[in-house]
């Protein structure tokens, strides 16, 4: 009776737990469970997002992806000159990347870092579905300080328009010091209105 019941709990565990049950022989009364989880670092977990099922969701995931690039999972200067990693994330002094990350830890840290923008959305605005998406993109690129400081925040507040606005923030300042609208922003800004206006 001892041994099935025994056998029982090894079968439970590895059923609902998943580590490897590591036992010697049941039959002896003495015996005990050992179990062994897997190692695995907290950075490598799957992070499961309370978005990912909302409209819009996973289509920006997927265009941050895009245009964002991986860079081979190694460590990059942006064109701002901030050293990223991954789909785009802004290394923190908190952070320690040593070497590559995978495709799953960059997709780990994009969802963090997007969830993070989808808050400040929701936190500074009262729209919802792709509307919201949108603005959180907006602020993921551009920071939600130029976000609040920008008419686009007064227009949305508004319920107005924010086409021609959104257009305005894809210029820079070249070596000559012309304001030169950058078709990779443009077409960034392109996507957001379309969302927008689902």
């Amino acid at each position: 009776m001892n041994f099935y019941f025994k056998m029982s709990i090894v079968f439970l565990m590895n059923m609902f737990i998943g580590p490897n049950v590591i036992y010697s022989d049941l039959s002896d009364k003495k015996s005990e469970l050992t179990i062994i989880y897997p190692e695995r670092k907290v950075s490598e977990r799957k992070f499961v997002s309370k978005y990912q099922f909302e409209e819009g969701y996973e289509d920006a995931i997927r265009f941050i992806k895009e245009h964002e690039g991986f860079a081979g999972g190694k460590i990059y200067v942006d064109v701002a000159g901030i050293k990223t990693i991954g789909y785009g994330h802004v290394i923190l002094a908190t952070d320690n990347f040593t070497g590559k990350i995978s495709k799953e830890t960059a997709d780990q840290l994009l969802r963090k870092d997007f969830d993070k923008a989808i808050k400040a959305a929701e936190r500074e605005t009262d729209l919802t579905g792709y509307k919201k998406i949108a603005i959180a993109h907006f602020i993921f690129a551009k920071g939600i300080g130029n976000y609040l400081r920008s008419h686009l925040s007064t227009l949305v507040a508004d319920k107005k328009p924010i086409d021609e606005e959104l257009k305005k923030w894809c210029y820079y300042r070249n070596t000559k010091g012309n304001m030169v609208r950058s078709e990779y922003s443009y077409n960034i800004r392109l996507w957001e209105i379309e969302m927008f206006n689902k």
